[in-house]
């Protein structure tokens, strides 16, 4: 014995508007976090020559993290470093064929004061701004 069914096609466009949906969601969700971890959400990050703010990256496997130093480079204007950074992110994003597809997204900073940043360094003044542990704690 045998039954064969068929997809409606209605079914099967209720299906693809579904995905659609939830690949925006999870865009959705990058994109906040990439607003919280440059400093124009919800969580304070140091701005002085940008270099920090526009070294962020999302990556999906192999390539080469963005990363810039800070030594040398006059202050700047810490929201024009900070929406850099996020477009920067924006642009990592549209590089990913399908968010779906993707099994894992990281989201980095390659500056050579990162560390620094996250959690002190010698001679640090200010306590540690703990960027990543927040946005890991907003974020999930």
């Amino acid at each position: 014995m045998k039954a064969t069914l068929k997809v409606l096609p209605t079914l099967q466009e209720k299906v693809e508007k579904s995905k659609s949906l939830v690949e925006q969601e999870i865009e959705r969700e990058l994109i906040n976090m990439a607003t919280d971890a440059v400093g124009l959400g919800s969580i304070r990050v140091p701005v002085d020559t940008g270099a920090y703010v526009t070294s962020f990256s999302f990556s999906t496997g192999a390539g080469r993290p963005r990363g810039k130093s800070s030594k040398g480079k006059p202050r700047t204007n810490p929201q024009a470093a900070r929406s850099e950074g996020l477009s920067n992110l924006i642009k990592d994003l549209e590089r990913i064929p399908s968010l779906l597809d993707t099994t894992s997204i990281v989201l980095r900073n390659n500056s050579p004061h990162a560390v620094a940043v996250e959690y002190g360094g010698k001679n640090w003044i200010r306590p540690p701004y703990f960027v990543f542990t927040q946005v890991r704690n907003i974020h999930g």
